[in-house]
């Protein structure tokens, strides 16, 4: 096979047949594009964390289902248990308030507190300065330096960080390089672990009445950090958990005592959590999503392949009598599937050009919807390129071998005659493949309206609750809370404002609080809520019996009637030492993924809740929001008050499904996208298969609408059979879907009517485009086509 006149004969094969040649490399760009996009995204997922040094011997203490663990437990393990080269401690703070170099005050994420063998343990290097040795100092990541000190020393510069209500002055000792893009954690700041007990002093407060352990945060019975341990290479994990078991007992939480220890891999950490409560801010993974992910694309990669094939077909049917005559002349099989494999091939490397630009535009759309932090790094990664090769060299040969099989089989009379490839009945198996398409298309479509119908119902039909038009100011500054009744006064007397009260969580919330209580001789869990007087007016939720908090009682409780009815509870009763005020209607205190639990309501002192929560008539609420903001400048300059929302708060309940809906719309423009491209192609094969039936059926006096009926006839037959195929496929994936919502919406008919509508539609569009011109042309010069 002489390889450069070979490649001559496939580009000139290409350039011959423009139109098809376009569409196959557009086509089969996108199925590419879509697989690598998500491959690649496939494989940074599952590098989180390979970037430190002793990986395989580091892991993470959990408990049940928390993550979290005594703070004492790290150090007895590496002083009483042999084969522990090393642990740290980590605990994170989500906002934390400073004043920059210019002295402003500015709010930045992820504070935490660690022992200073982080460092070691995940091989962070420290670029500048040590670790820090007390509760005085602190590091900082190199961007943050770059970001508060513009590219200068900062060593032994100030901080000023607030904690706990107060300001405090933290000597910057160290910048460490910043953590890796696939690294869970990835800290701006990192401070000594004694600074945590400021932290949790500031979180503890609010609740600081309902508390039952001591005030020693190093005891057994706080469960505020993570621990990590280093296992000597020569260590069995299996027989260190087991010693750590014995660990549980010293505590004096009954629930945890019942919780066994676990080892946790820290490569295992960003990718199999699911079960585990995270406690920290850090970066997540879904590995199920990521299979879905990859599922889909496959989908997508098959439309583009198999358009691919289909496409080639018929351009080879134009060189039939060309491979007819190389077989006369003696030329081998094997010779002309080579020479077939060769031009696939070529035209599979020259898609990795529109591929690679659907890569690029994915890269910005999938870290921004998925809140990922895909980027130039993977392509660091060997596994990267060893995909990138195996896709395009897998796909352009088999597809060239399909061809190149299909043509060989014939006999040379067969190919110098030019006896098309497809039979009658082939051809109906060709065109079959639209149903696959489409259906493909129907599905997705049917996803799409599915989730947002359940969103919407999600997100507006909160039971016995009324959510809309409240505002909600976070109180981050015991100062401003032990005002908290003269700020609501104030807040009063804005135009457009109804009510205000106070709480230290709204409902329906993302963060739940468990209150344990005894019941029978048994501890019994209940959904906990602590608030002040005139909330559960406020939401408009409806009281059974009772009423609601007056001036505050540390002895009130109101319950639901999920609570009342499961343990035969009524008003004026004494439950636990609490005295029940009232018993409300069950409404939605989380989300529609749960269902609702027997819920305790607990009064909190006005000074301690950390919440203002304001009910407006809804006209401005904007201009509500700006007056208040203005308002909390003027009281606490030092103090950055976040206004939000109840209804922002319930849509962070649903941003998986947010992001699902996305990335199910963008791969679904890109399967309709192939489709169209797949059934342009097609029909363009078959007009000029029929050029000249069409010339003679204009001359016998057939109008031009029939003519586009007679070919939109044969391929919309197709759509409505893929409509067919998909529906209970659709019915039953959306089915499955909704069993992760306690309450959801119903199936509708016609979500499944729509997606069908939509994709006859387009098909319509694609072939009575073609049709019309194939139509309207002269009919003398459709008799003279050869």
């Amino acid at each position: 096979m002489n390889i450069p006149h070979s490649v001559k004969i496939s580009f000139r094969s290409i350039i011959k047949n423009k139109t098809q040649s376009l569409i196959s490399i557009l086509g089969l760009g996108i199925g590419l594009g879509c697989v690598f996009l998500l491959s690649l995204l496939y494989i940074h997922e599952n590098s989180f964390d390979s970037f430190i040094p002793n990986k395989e011997n580091l892991y993470r203490i959990s408990q049940g289902s928390e993550n979290t663990t005594p703070y004492p437990l790290g150090s007895t393990i590496k002083e009483e248990i042999p084969l522990i080269d090393n642990y740290f401690r980590y605990s994170q703070d989500s906002d934390v308030e400073l004043k920059n170099s210019k002295n402003d005050l500015v709010k930045d994420k992820r504070f935490a507190c660690a022992d200073t063998s982080i460092y070691t343990c995940l091989g962070i290097r420290i670029i500048q300065g040590n670790a820090s040795q007390s509760e005085k100092e602190i590091c900082i990541s190199a961007s943050t330096s770059d970001k508060y000190f513009d590219n200068k020393n900062p060593i032994n510069e100030i901080l000023q960080i607030k904690i706990n209500n107060q300001f405090l002055p933290l000597t910057i000792c160290g910048v460490y390089e910043d953590f890796p893009q696939n690294s869970r954690l990835y800290p701006n700041f990192i401070g000594h672990l004694d600074l945590m007990k400021e932290f949790l002093e500031r979180r503890y407060r609010y609740f600081e009445d309902f508390r039952r352990t001591s005030e020693d945060f190093e005891d057994w019975n706080h469960f505020i950090n993570e621990t990590y341990l280093l296992l000597n290479k020569k260590a069995d994990p299996k027989n260190i958990l087991l010693q750590i078991q014995a660990y549980k007992n010293r505590t004096i939480n009954e629930a945890r005592k019942n919780q066994d220890y676990a080892l946790q891999p820290v490569t295992d950490i960003y990718l199999q959590s699911t079960g585990l409560n995270e406690r920290i801010e850090s970066r997540t993974g879904n590995s199920e999503q990521l299979k879905y992910l990859l599922i889909i694309s496959l989908f997508i990669l098959m439309i583009a392949v198999v358009n691919y094939v289909f496409l080639t077909k018929a351009k080879i049917e134009n060189r039939l009598k060309d491979f007819g005559v190389q077989k006369a002349m003696g030329a081998s099989t094997k010779s002309i599937l080579k020479q077939v494999l060769l031009e696939s091939n070529i035209l599979s490397v020259i898609s990795l050009l529109p591929a690679s630009l659907v890569v690029l535009i994915g890269f910005p759309f999938i870290n921004k919807t998925l809140e990922r932090t895909l980027g130039l790094e993977v392509f660091m990664i060997w596994q990267s390129w060893l995909v990138l090769f195996l896709v395009v060299i897998v796909t352009g040969t088999i597809s060239g071998i399909i061809i190149g099989l299909t043509i060989t089989k014939r006999s040379s009379v067969d190919l110098i005659k030019g006896i098309k490839l497809n039979s009658s009945k082939k051809k109906g198996w060709t065109n079959s493949v639209l149903s696959i398409h489409f259906a493909i298309f129907i599905i997705l479509v049917t996803g799409i309206l599915t989730i947002k119908k359940q969103l919407h119902y999600a997100q507006t039909s909160s039971k016995n609750i009324e959510t809309e038009n409240v505002i909600i100011c976070d109180l981050n500054s015991r100062e401003i809370s032990k005002q908290h009744q003269s700020i609501s006064n104030e807040i009063e007397k804005i135009p457009g404002v109804i009510a205000t009260a106070g709480s230290s969580s709204i409902p329906p919330t993302n963060v739940g609080s468990t209150i344990g209580f005894m019941y029978e001789n048994n501890e019994v869990v209940f959904d906990g809520l602590f608030t002040g007087k005139g909330m559960l007016n406020l939401l408009k939720v409806e009281f059974i019996d009772g009423q609601d908090f007056n001036d505050y009682r540390k002895s009130n409780i109101i319950i639901n009637e999920s609570a009342a009815k499961q343990y035969n509870l009524k008003v004026g009763e004494s439950f636990n030492g609490f005295k029940i005020r009232g018993i409300v209607k069950d409404f939605n205190s989380h989300s529609f993924h749960s269902q609702i639990q027997p819920m305790a309501i607990l009064q909190q002192k006005p000074q301690n809740m950390n919440l203002l929560v304001i009910k407006t008539n809804g006209v401005n609420n904007k201009e509500i929001q700006k007056k208040i903001n203005s308002y909390f400048k003027k009281l606490s300059p030092d103090v950055i008050v976040n206004i939000y929302t109840l209804t922002d708060q319930i849509n962070q309940f649903y941003k998986k499904e947010q992001q699902q809906v996305k990335l199910i719309t963008a791969f679904s423009f890109l399967a309709i996208v192939l489709s169209v491209m797949g059934l342009f192609g097609m029909v363009l094969n078959t007009i000029i298969q029929r050029t000249k039936e069409i010339g003679i059926r204009k001359v016998n006096g057939a109008k031009t609408y029939e003519v586009i009926a007679m070919l939109n006839k044969d391929f919309l037959k197709w759509v409505a059979i893929a409509f067919v195929i998909a529906c209970p496929i659709a019915w039953y994936a959306m089915h499955k879907w909704l069993e992760n919502f306690a309450y959801k919406t119903e199936l509708s008919w016609w979500i499944f009517a729509l997606a069908g509508i939509i994709a006859m539609g387009i098909a319509m569009l694609t072939v009575s485009f073609q049709s019309w011109r194939a139509a309207t042309r002269n009919p003398v010069e459709s008799l003279r086509y050869e």
